[in-house]
């Protein structure tokens, strides 16, 4: 019985993991750092206008901006989808239990209107 009460909260302490995990992305990601994909080809264009050659390292480090993007939304849908999960199997353990205690209490209580009745 005591491996049963203690899934549901293992569970549980994987999804506020994962939800921790998955708020220390977006704060790190959004520390303004890098530039946005719209400042940078604002940028460009406004080279573009002044007649500047583009140069291939601006164009490079775009493209890398916009992986790591790519990879720090892939880690957030990541990270979601284990705490959903998470929570979802911690949920149906914790109906299992309450079950069993409602089971329990109904027996119980059945026994203890049968000791007041004799």
């Amino acid at each position: 019985m005591t491996n049963i009460v203690r899934l549901p909260v293992v569970f549980n302490l994987i999804t506020i993991v994962a939800m921790l995990f998955s708020l220390f992305q977006v704060v790190a990601g959004d520390s303004g750092d890098s530039t946005s994909s719209a400042e940078a080809v604002q940028f460009l264009e406004t080279l573009a206008d002044e007649g500047v050659e583009v140069d291939e390292s601006l164009i490079s480090g775009l493209a890398a901006d916009r992986d790591m993007r790519s990879r720090l939304a892939n880690y957030l849908i990541a990270t979601m989808v284990i705490a959903i999960v998470a929570n979802v199997i911690a949920n149906h353990l914790g109906r299992g239990r309450q079950t069993t205690n409602i089971a329990r209490i109904r027996e119980l209580e059945a026994e203890l209107s049968g000791l007041r009745g004799h």
